[in-house]
């Protein structure tokens, strides 16, 4: 079909704030960036589409947060991302860190999203983050080396926002790719990116009679778990049902392209549940007729999956579904090519770097782009930095990217994306803008040890730091050996533990 284009009336664009340092994105990659830049004494401002703030942990609902600890029990993710989970606990609305039986997550963190929206609110204004919501990025212009202006729109026309900095947090490097920074989509042989999906709540479960039927149906379950592993978990964690699903998919009960298998996190209030099932491969997130398709498709899986729960699954018989994201959860998109690439041998091999500025410790984790198998090589068996450089867009000195579009491989990508690991992330970058912006340096001229010794002090986890470990005794993963048939996943990669 032959393009039409129209012309854009020019009219002059009033600016309306010129901060030292934008983010662009609240999710939780945005929530770290732009505390930590306000707290290290930057005029920070925010801006979001939405009129709430949280990005996946809000908007798509993606629920718990993974992982903030090894398999030895040692936490390495602090800073605001515990700070955040303190302040839900302190509420009801989180248990704080507790074991997982799924996927073998030395932790998982489960939270009640509609609470989440207001402590990352307030946990801004406490900062002093100036904060624009339904504010949609539009554009950027760009002079020399350097981005001078966000155009933005929303309910009160075209406006601009000139900042010193600029920290890119929407998750798809919708800042970085319109500037003119190289990027990567997906997988380096074929562009194919990892499915998308669609989480949904689950109310009026009966957690009993779920426990009951767990241990009366543990061959359904990932591993089979005992007795006293299922009794012992504070929020029930429920993988498997494989071969179940594959018989219904035969019998046209389930879409085809629903997951293998049913994973769900039981949450704060007693009966509610995360649903984490639906799946639809071939999606591109930065395109909108792709997003359209997507957001029709799964709100038409949700049905089937709640049926096959309530079905076959014991607890459920008077469940409702209580809502879902109010957005599909899209999981890749690009990578920006940085000044260096994060590569899966990185993430295996427990690498630090002179730049480390936060760590992950998640296992790559890839939902297939094709087929069916999902990759899940473990979470905690490795604790890998992640390098300043990876968040620097090559050829720009006043930009950086934090979350899951930093410049990583595909594979590497698979343990970056995490929530908890975005928002450490996230720190590293809006610490780093704040202290560029004190002396007006470009991206590239930080002191890279002044800028670990701040991020230790705020407590971010670095590797060969002089921080006393916390080791949590109760997340010691006693499971050595793991079979992912029940679940639908293998682990093609040998780590170092």
């Amino acid at each position: 079909m032959e393009k039409i284009f129209v012309i854009e009336k020019y009219s002059p664009i009033p600016v309306i704030a010129r901060p030292d340092v934008l983010v662009v994105g609240s999710g939780p990659a945005g929530i770290g960036a732009a505390i930590s830049s306000a707290r290290n004494g930057a005029k920070t401002m925010i801006i979001e589409r939405y009129g709430f703030v949280g990005g996946a942990l809000t908007q798509a609902m993606v629920m718990p947060m993974f992982t903030f600890h090894d398999i030895h029990g040692k936490q390495i993710i602090k800073g605001i991302a515990q700070e955040f989970v303190d302040r839900l606990k302190k509420i009801g609305a989180s248990f704080g860190h507790v074991s997982d039986l799924t996927f073998d997550n030395a932790s998982m963190t489960t939270f009640d999203a509609e609470s989440a929206k207001l402590v990352l609110l307030e946990m801004l204004e406490e900062a002093g983050v100036e904060i624009l919501l339904h504010t949609n990025f539009s554009t950027t212009i760009c002079e020399d080396s350097k981005v001078t202006t966000v155009i933005v729109d929303g309910k009160s026309g075209r406006q601009a926002i000139q900042s010193k900095y600029i920290i890119d947090c929407t998750a798809d490097a919708d800042i970085a790719a319109n500037s003119g920074a190289n990027f990567t989509k997906g997988r380096s042989e074929d562009n194919a990116m990892q499915p998308v999906s669609l989480y949904f709540r689950i109310g009026n479960a009966n957690d009993t009679k779920l426990r009951a039927w767990m241990k009366n149906n543990r061959e359904l379950l990932k591993d089979s778990p005992s007795d006293n592993e299922i009794d012992s978990q504070k929020s029930i964690a429920l993988l498997g049902l494989n071969s179940l699903m594959l018989e219904a998919v035969k019998e046209g009960k389930l879409d085809s392209q629903i997951a293998p298998r049913i994973l769900m996190y039981g949450l704060p209030r007693i009966g509610e549940f995360a649903v984490n099932t639906t799946r639809l491969q071939n999606i591109d997130g930065t395109n909108t007729t792709d997003l359209t398709r997507a957001e029709i498709a799964l709100r038409k899986q949700i049905p089937q999956v709640f049926k096959f729960i309530k079905d076959n699954i014991g607890g459920f018989e008077n469940s409702f579904v209580i809502d879902s994201g109010i957005q599909v959860g899209v999981r890749e998109t690009r990578h920006i090519e940085g000044d260096y690439t994060l590569t899966e041998e990185d993430i295996l091999n427990s690498k630090s770097f002179p730049d480390g500025i936060c760590c992950g410790t998640f296992a790559i984790d890839i939902h297939p782009p094709d087929g069916k198998a999902q990759i899940f090589t473990g979470s905690g068996k490795s604790v890998y930095e992640i390098p300043y450089r990876a968040l620097l867009p090559k050829n720009f000195d006043n930009l950086l990217v934090a979350g899951r579009s930093i410049s990583a491989t595909h594979t590497a990508f698979g343990s970056v994306r995490v929530m908890a690991t975005c928002m450490a992330c996230g720190q590293g970058a809006g610490t780093a803008t704040a202290m560029l912006s004190k002396e007006n340096l470009k991206a590239r001229e930080i002191d890279i040890l002044k800028l670990r010794a701040n991020l230790i002090r705020d407590n971010q986890y670095l590797l060969n730091s002089k921080l006393e470990d916390e080791i949590n005794e109760r997340l010691i993963l006693k499971r050595e050996k793991s079979d992912g048939q029940k679940a639908a996943h293998y682990n093609p990669f040998e780590m170092k533990t």
